[in-house]
């Protein structure tokens, strides 16, 4: 048997079934409000005591590797990690959430792998600056949380546990089944993302509630200048698409943020600014560049950034002139970050300049049309299982963590280009289609 049939057997199976059983306790016996009261009524199903449970297996996972049980400590950490899925589900079905749960639950989370994470330092498996620069940030945020009038975690913590789970498999893995090539090289680079959101998360904790939105699309700015940097510079256009893949992570938060914390009076304007840079003239840079013929490239290019700049001015004049304050769920025509992937994939993957050609002109044309696309976080998103959306963003992390490790990034290219085109392609599939209307 192979290493990675005894994965699958030993360690993949278990966890799945695990998820399996967890995920079907909480559909079957949360259903009816005689089910929901039932579990109202226990103490020991309240989200808080789920959380509190929590607070030492941290500890026995540890103790439970030191003695020489490691696949055991795997399963047994999977599964109290699980149960922080479980809780939050109990908490929203059975209208349980409490102000003081929004301190506990991620309390809980960080005993559960701060332990193990300073075990695996001490053992020579994670680097221990970064892991003691990670937990300094955990501590920090933790404590701000005494004088913050938000307790609960923010999108970078979330996205930090999510990824210091998916490394900690990793690190198990790698620790119970030897040299694991793959695995080995995805370590450090997941290590620096996590300190790295560790770092964000605790930024903003520490900052005013309405400047949320505003730091997100600063960042969004950052990210598209740097890309025009890096094209000007000549460094490969890969480069300044992965910096507009991260702005398009940012973008998708920083409206529900501004809805949900308010926002200055700069920041719709904020907003556009960095949405041009970023998607349309760091894009256009990398359609100019792509192209062995500079003066095609410069026209194509020219193009993409005269239609986002057109599309983004026409998505706000209508707003306001319909009156929509919030965020809206339907988009008339293609959205300027799903261009933005579409054309930077294509023109870094496809190598022949007509084929490059005829996908830019057409997704510049479908920018300025009106046909009507569901926006990417508000309406698709919220359709597609939690589960199916963690595993998934888990793997791609993964493949993206080793192209950076490798400087190969043809897996998350390729999966980024089917999606763009998928998604461009998305009208059709609706038949009539939405209200083609902004909101």
């Amino acid at each position: 048997m192979t290493t990675y049939s005894s994965i699958m057997l030993e360690i993949a199976l278990p966890v799945l079934l695990m998820l399996g059983l967890e995920r079907f306790a909480v559909s079957r016996f949360l259903r009816t409000p005689e089910q929901i009261a039932w579990v109202r009524a226990h103490r020991w199903l309240h989200p808080n005591a789920i959380s509190r449970a929590r607070y030492p297996m941290g500890f026995v996972s540890v103790a439970l590797l030191y003695l020489g049980f490691p696949r055991l400590c795997f399963l047994f950490f999977t599964f109290w990690m699980i149960t922080d899925i479980t809780d939050g589900d109990i908490a929203r079905k059975c209208d349980l959430h409490t102000e003081e749960g929004e301190s506990i639950d991620p309390f809980s989370d960080k005993l559960m792998y701060s332990p193990m994470l300073a075990y695996l330092a001490w053992l020579g498996w994670l680097n221990p600056v970064l892991v003691g620069l990670f937990l300094t940030f955990d501590v920090i945020g933790q404590t701000s949380r005494r004088f913050s009038k938000v307790k609960a975690a923010n999108l970078f913590g979330k996205a930090k546990t999510f990824l210091v789970v998916v490394l900690l498999i990793v690190v198990g893995l790698v620790l119970i089944y030897g040299k694991l090539p793959l695995l080995n090289r995805a370590i450090n680079p997941l290590l620096w993302i996590c300190t790295s959101l560790a770092f964000c998360s605790t930024i903003f904790k520490l900052i005013p509630n309405y400047w949320y939105a505003n730091i997100l699309s600063l960042l969004n700015l950052v990210c598209g200048l740097a890309g025009c940097w890096v094209i000007l510079t000549g460094h490969p256009p890969v480069y300044a698409l992965g910096l507009v893949f991260l702005g398009q992570f940012l973008d998708l938060f920083d409206g529900r943020a501004a809805e949900r914390w308010g926002s200055t009076p700069q920041g719709e304007l904020f907003d556009d600014v960095a949405d041009g840079t970023s998607f349309g003239l760091t894009a256009g840079l990398i359609v100019t560049a792509s192209f062995a013929q500079l003066w095609v490239g410069m026209l194509l290019g020219g193009l993409y950034v005269g239609a986002t700049v057109y599309r983004l001015i026409r998505f706000v004049v209508e707003k306001r002139k319909e009156g929509i304050l919030g965020g809206v769920t339907t988009f008339a025509g293609l959205p300027s970050p799903a261009g933005a992937l579409a054309v930077g994939t294509t023109c870094v993957l496809i190598a022949n300049d007509l084929v490059s050609g005829i996908i830019v002109v057409a997704t510049a044309l479908l920018m300025i049309s009106r046909i009507p696309y569901a926006h990417f976080g508000r309406t698709i998103l919220p359709k597609i299982p939690r589960v199916v959306r963690v595993l998934a963003l888990g793997a791609f992390l993964f493949m993206l963590a080793l192209g950076v490790h490798r400087d190969n990034y043809l897996a998350p290219l390729l999966i980024s280009f089917v999606a763009a085109l998928t998604y461009l392609i998305s009208p059709l599939f609706w038949g009539k289609g939405p209200k083609e209307t902004l909101s």
